[in-house]
């Protein structure tokens, strides 16, 4: 009676885990094969940033969860009470631009560091900690929602198409603008929408979210998630097998999905996620 009981509380658990690390697989084997094709060097001559490997991160995420008839409010795809993210986020960039401003403004060229190498990494973890620590406690009294009622996946691609039509026409004269929708858009919206969106929601359906930090409910959920983000950055056909790269990221994955945790939506996150650098290259046009 035990045995079958333990097997049948189990088993969602491993088909849980099972499928989020072969949507893992699967993604990065798409951008991989991409990477050899002729596309890409298109890309990169006209483009010159990764876009058509992030939408094709949007898409692929969007699909699994279109076919599987998920609810999408449920994996953070809602824009529902806009201004309320908005302000999260705001409350979460006061923190981290003057944090990233010192890191890579002051300490790394200063030191000679990079977050490739262990002390870069240690640094840049570092931060990523303090920065959990300062603004959930910012945002401790704001209400919190666990589930927004979904809105049309629509709005996102609608969204995305505008910002790639303004890459479109600015290129020609400037990449800082092209680089600036690059990072709040695509990189901010596409990752925030596969881990914080999907594999977060969809382990959290099975470990729960029985601990708390500032309030926030969360789980083993963000734990995995945030692991497989920064492997993501292990695996990238760019720049990749950079362990100390692994390492730090994994925080940065944390805060962003304790602020999905928060507002029940990928908004805050991929807003905080890509603001920053979109920032530098805007005003700095350095990526």
């Amino acid at each position: 009676m035990n045995s079958t009981s333990n097997k049948n509380s189990t088993l969602p658990v491993v088909k849980a885990v099972f499928e989020v690390t072969a949507v893992f697989i699967v993604v990065f084997l798409a951008l991989w094969a991409f990477r050899s094709s002729p596309a890409s060097g298109w890309q990169s001559h006209l483009l010159t940033l990764p876009y058509l490997e992030y939408t094709l991160i949007i898409l692929l995420t969007f699909s699994i969860l279109f076919l599987t008839k998920r609810n999408f409010g449920d994996y953070g795809l809602t824009f529902k009470k806009l201004k309320y993210h908005i302000d999260i986020a705001v409350t979460g960039l006061i923190v981290i631009i003057p944090l990233s401003a010192f890191k890579y403004g002051f300490l790394f060229p200063k030191f000679q560091m990079s977050y490739l190498h262990w002390d870069g990494a240690l640094i840049s973890s570092l931060l990523g900690i303090l920065s959990i620590i300062f603004i959930l406690y910012l945002i401790k009294n704001k209400p919190s929602y666990s589930i927004l009622p979904p809105s049309s996946p629509g709005i996102l691609f609608i969204l995305l198409f505008f910002a790639f039509i303004i890459v479109l026409l600015t290129i020609p004269f400037t990449t800082r603008i092209a680089g600036f929708v690059f990072f709040l858009f695509f990189v901010g919206f596409g990752e925030e929408l596969l881990f914080r969106g999907y594999i977060q929601s969809r382990l959290n359906l099975v470990f729960g979210r029985p601990f708390q930090l500032f309030g926030v409910h969360w789980g083993w959920g963000l734990i995995i998630a945030s692991l497989l983000f920064g492997f993501m950055h292990y695996f990238n056909p760019y720049n990749p097998y950079h362990l100390w790269w692994v390492f730090w990221t994994f925080f940065s994955g944390l805060l962003f999905g304790l602020i999905r945790e928060k507002t029940g939506s990928i908004v805050a996150p991929a807003l905080i996620h890509g603001m920053p650098q979109a920032l530098a290259v805007l005003f700095f046009g350095s990526n």
